[in-house]
This record gives C-alpha cells, sequence and structure tokens, in this order.
C-alpha cells in the first residue's frame, strides 16, 4: 500500500477534536490529504512454512494433499476450521451448495473428493458488506482535496470527468464492468457482495450479489438498496417482506451538520429499525450511535474511502459503546481499498493509532463474516460454517497462530482456495488443476501460480461464457485506464 504524507497525530487530532462543521462548501483553506490512508508498519511472517504438496514452486503456501473422488458434488475438507466463535481442528462436508457436516470427525460420504489442508485456516467465505461493484474497473482517484460531505466531491469537475468511463461505457459494457468487479474480490475471498443492481441476469454467475441474493431462494424486495440522498426516499417498505435497507447516510465530515440531517430525515420517514444497514455513518457523534443502538440498527464502515474522501473516519468506539454492530466494506477501487485485506489492514492501523484498540482483536473475522452476514439479514445461509449453510469457504495460508492476526497478515498470494455455492472458483494452480483439471484460467499473483474459473455455459445466463480474457479485453478495448485485476 501507499504512504500518506500526514503524520497519524493529525489524523488523531482530527478525530478527537472534531467539532461539528459550520455548513459551507468546502474547508476555508485546503488541507493535506491522504493519499491512501495509514502507512502500515511491515509485517513479520510468523510460521516458517514450506510449499510441499499444493504450490510447489509458487512460494509460500499452504501443504496440500488432494484424493479425487467419483462424485464431483461433494467433498470433504479437512484442517484448520475457524468461525467468529473460535477454531476447529476438524472436518467439514459439502454435498452440493451446502454444507453437511462440520465436527471434529464426519462422515465422509461415497465417492467425495478429499482434500486436507496444513498451515492454513479454512474461513466461512468473506462478505464485503458495501461496495459499487460496478465502478471497480476504474483506478485510483485522486481527490484535489478533502471534502465536508459525499455532495461536494461528486459534483465536482475532477470527479465527473474521472467518472466518464463509466457513464459512456455503462450500456454496453455494465456485466463485464460487474464481473470484474466481482473477479477483484473473488481473489481476496469474498464470496458474497453488496452494491450490484437488482434484476442483472446476466450476473448470476461467479460470487453472490447481495440484492439479487444468487441462488439463496429469496425474494427480490428481501434486501432492499437505497445509495441518493435519503430525502428522495418517497416509497414506503413492508418490513414483513424486506429484511435488509441498506442506505446510505450522513457520509462526511464528523459533525456536518447537512450530513447530520440526513439521520433526522431517516427518522422522520420511520426508516431506522433493527433492519436497518447504514453506510459509513462518517459525521455521527454520541446522539446518533445512542440512537442506533436503541433500534438495533447496523453499521457498515469504509475507512479507507473515508480517509481519502474527509481526512477522517467513522467514530466505532462510540458506535460499539452502544452495542452497534459494526461490519466492513471496501467501497469501491476509486477510493477504497486494492483489497479486503488492504481494508482490514487499514482498519487495524486506525483501530491502533487514533481509537486505541477499542476494538478487540476477534472482531476483525466478525466484520467480514458473521456482521454482514446479519446486517444483510443472510446469517440463515452464509456467514458461518456449520452444517445447514452454503458451502462459501476461503481458505488462507497461515500468517499466524492466531487466526484474526492472519488475516490481518494476510495478501492475494495467501488465498489458497474460494468456494461459492460448493464450486471451486479460485485458487492454488496446483489444487484446481487436480480437482477440475484445464476448467479454470491460469493468473499469477505475485508470484504464486493460480486458477481462476470465470466461464459458465452451463448456467443459462446472458454472457455467461464469457472468459477473464474476454471480460478484460472487452473492459481495455473500451477504456485503456482498466484497473489491475491483481493490484
Amino acid at each position: 500500500m501507499e504512504l500518506h504524507p500526514r503524520p497519524l497525530a493529525m489524523v488523531r487530532k482530527t478525530f478527537e477534536q472534531a467539532p461539528r462543521a459550520a455548513d459551507q462548501n468546502g474547508p476555508t483553506r485546503l488541507r493535506p490529504r491522504l493519499i491512501r490512508a495509514f502507512a502500515l508498519r511491515p509485517w513479520l511472517m510468523v510460521l516458517g512454512l514450506v510449499a510441499i504438496v499444493a504450490g510447489a514452486g509458487q512460494g509460500v503456501c499452504a501443504q496440500t494433499s488432494v484424493q479425487v473422488g467419483t462424485d464431483p458434488a461433494k467433498f470433504v475438507l479437512k484442517g484448520m476450521i475457524v468461525n467468529a466463535g473460535g477454531a476447529l481442528s476438524g472436518e467439514m462436508v459439502i454435498e452440493g451448495d451446502t454444507i453437511a457436516c462440520v465436527a471434529a470427525t464426519c462422515t465422509e460420504p461415497p465417492g467425495a473428493t478429499l482434500i486436507t489442508v496444513l498451515n492454513a485456516y479454512i474461513f466461512p467465505g468473506f462478505i464485503d458488506a458495501h461496495n459499487h461493484v460496478a465502478y471497480n474497473f476504474l483506478p485510483k482517484w485522486n481527490p484535489p482535496k478533502a471534502y465536508l460531505r459525499r455532495a461536494q466531491w461528486q459534483a465536482s469537475p475532477s470527479y465527473k470527468t474521472f467518472k466518464k468511463p463509466y457513464d459512456d461505457n455503462k450500456k454496453q459494457l455494465f456485466c463485464e464492468m460487474v464481473k470484474y468487479g466481482e473477479l477483484k474480490a473473488l481473489l481476496s475471498g469474498v464470496t458474497t457482495i453488496q452494491g450490484t443492481s437488482p434484476g442483472s441476469a446476466c450476473i448470476d454467475v461467479l460470487i453472490r450479489n447481495a440484492e439479487n441474493q444468487n441462488q439463496l431462494n429469496l425474494p427480490a424486495s428481501y434486501i432492499r438498496t437505497f445509495i441518493l440522498d435519503i430525502s428522495s426516499f418517497k416509497e414506503t417498505i413492508d418490513w414483513n417482506a424486506t429484511k435488509s435497507f441498506v442506505v446510505h447516510i450522513a457520509e462526511g465530515a464528523q459533525g456536518d451538520l447537512p450530513s447530520l440531517k440526513e439521520f433526522e430525515i431517516l427518522q422522520q420517514k420511520n426508516l431506522l429499525t433493527a433492519s436497518t444497514a447504514i453506510i459509513h455513518g462518517t459525521a455521527f457523534g454520541d446522539a446518533e450511535f445512542q440512537k442506533m443502538g436503541q433500534a438495533k440498527a447496523k453499521l457498515i464502515w469504509s475507512p479507507e474511502s473515508n480517509l481519502r474522501l474527509y481526512n477522517q473516519t467513522t467514530n466505532i468506539p462510540l458506535a460499539l459503546k452502544h452495542g452497534v454492530p459494526v461490519s466492513l466494506g471496501v467501497d469501491w477501487n476509486p477510493s477504497g481499498s486494492d483489497t479486503l485485506f488492504d481494508e482490514l489492514r487499514v482498519a487495524s492501523q486506525v483501530n491502533s493509532e487514533i481509537f486505541h484498540n477499542a476494538i478487540p482483536s476477534s472482531d476483525w473475522i466478525k466484520m467480514v463474516t458473521v456482521n454482514p452476514a446479519n446486517a444483510l439479514a443472510l446469517d440463515t445461509q452464509i456467514g458461518d460454517l456449520k452444517q445447514g449453510l452454503k458451502a462459501d469457504i476461503t481458505v488462507l495460508t497461515a500468517n499466524d497462530p492466531d487466526p484474526a492476526q492472519s488475516l490481518l497478515k494476510t495478501h492475494l498470494q495467501d488465498v489458497q482456495m474460494v468456494w461459492v455455492k460448493g464450486i471451486l472458483l479460485y485458487g492454488n494452480e496446483s489444487i484446481l488443476q487436480t480437482v477440475k483439471k484445464d476448467a479454470c484460467e491460469p493468473l499469477l499473483v505475485h508470484g504464486s501460480k493460480k486458477r481462476l474459473c470465470v466461464s459458465d455455459p452451463g448456467a443459462g445466463v446472458p454472457k455467461a461464457d464469457e472468459t477473464l480474457a474476454v471480460i478484460t479485453e472487452k473492459l481495455r478495448s473500451a477504456y485503456p485506464g482498466l484497473a489491475p485485476l491483481v493490484p
């Protein structure tokens, strides 16, 4: 990650002293801008890992053995299974798209493929609780200044110029734009992502789009998302049908009065409920978080994007003080992190340097698994590894004896396997070539040989046969500034 030029002490001062900002068009003088987020200390590798079977010649990775069975829909994973509540050295059985067993010992179904993983952690598939997926083919945007609220930068000439490739191509290449964004997420172990327009049939492949409830057999209104000015929301919500209302609120500097007005409007419209998941809430103070806690609403946090746009981020200690569950979202590539792992490290650095470690270490796993599953009302289907839930699984190299700390030390090359709907879509080349030979495209990730399964001609939806090469070529032809898939 790039380093930002401003001392952390200045960021800390902004956090601790943040007054209620005056209603003005922008700061009275140009503040030093954060280029990325926080200068991260080098992470030390704790475990000396040696590649023996899977990924020999790919650098450091887990030792994996694969015994291919006769039934392509049945698998047994053996290794260290990690949920938000703890870890278990045991086995997990996958049958179709569902987890059939998680225990110290499971009965292995006949014909199952057996995968034994050592020196790695088996996590629930990660959930990116907030993103604007179709924008992630765009590179980084460098805001010319810090802003008080999102309406300011959205109206700026700099942003409008930056966004023009999206406007020019969304009609013809929307499917390719979304799938490219999904693939960027998949590489960091994300199996479900929020932030894709519902009803887009051509993207019913790859990872799950929360609004589209990919193959979760839920009604279209089950999750509703609103990202515009809340004052323009004129509809009514049937809370018996809608179980998660995901809404942009108060994205701006702490104490900014127009941003805080959005929260008042949300309450006036009777939209602050236990089913409400507020994105950002950056302007919030104690009073707002107290009301969120009383309503049992949820919060989605995107620290790097906040820092890049406003030079400050949401007061998570206050949210936790009032019992507000917090999930993590990358937001989007233009101002967010390159990967979910980078976003976690930014959050951890903020916690250490500004929040005085108010976020316990155990929360990092929760923020990308059970918390977003609850915020999106999908906790009966995903977000945990237990019998009856969907087989969305991410396997990462163990870089620390503590799974939470290991997660903070993870980089793209450490992703060993990613399963979505019980299907192995991405991972080390040697594993995928053993399980599904030549079915997936090769990809080099920082020296580590991977395979990525993109084309799915049998999915029965438009453009499902597109390969990574085809998607990339279409996007690059239309926009030569295409963001790299592997940053």
